[in-house]
């Protein structure tokens, strides 16, 4: 795969057997719709409501897991690679809602602050498998 950081261009990543989460869940949409852009059309050979099954699947050898960054992939002894369009990775926003007609309580307040923490300690499980093996390492 390309580069040092760890990244696929979702043009190339497309022939690949591909395991996807059902088109319920906006990071397949996104995918989808970069698909779309790219003008490829991926090779799709199961999808499941659930990223744990794909990865299973894939940790077997039936394809490539195509999961959002936030799912926890500890015990999968499985590669991890950024999906990319034009060198950029795949997102989606992520936000929290309230009405602002109304005092935010303290534990809302507590629960943004305890989210923030939570997505910073989860989300470099979800870095590029050379990412996560070099910070392993440091002293």
């Amino acid at each position: 795969m390309p580069s040092k950081k760890e990244s696929i261009e979702i043009a190339r990543l497309a022939a690949h057997p591909l395991l996807l989460l059902d088109t319920s869940f906006i990071s397949r949409r996104t995918f989808d719709a970069t698909c779309r852009l790219t003008g490829v059309v991926p090779n799709v050979v199961f999808e499941s409501r659930t990223p744990h099954t794909l990865l299973a699947m894939a940790e077997k050898g039936h394809g490539v897991a195509i999961v959002p960054s936030a799912v926890r992939i500890a015990g999968y002894p499985l590669r991890i690679t950024r999906v990319t369009y034009r060198r950029k990775p795949l997102r989606e926003p992520l936000a929290l809602f309230w009405d602002k007609r109304r005092p935010l309580p303290s534990y809302a307040t507590a629960f943004c602050t305890m989210l923030a923490q939570r997505v910073r300690e989860v989300f470099p499980i979800s870095q590029p498998s050379e990412a996560r093996r070099a910070a392993s390492v440091r002293p």
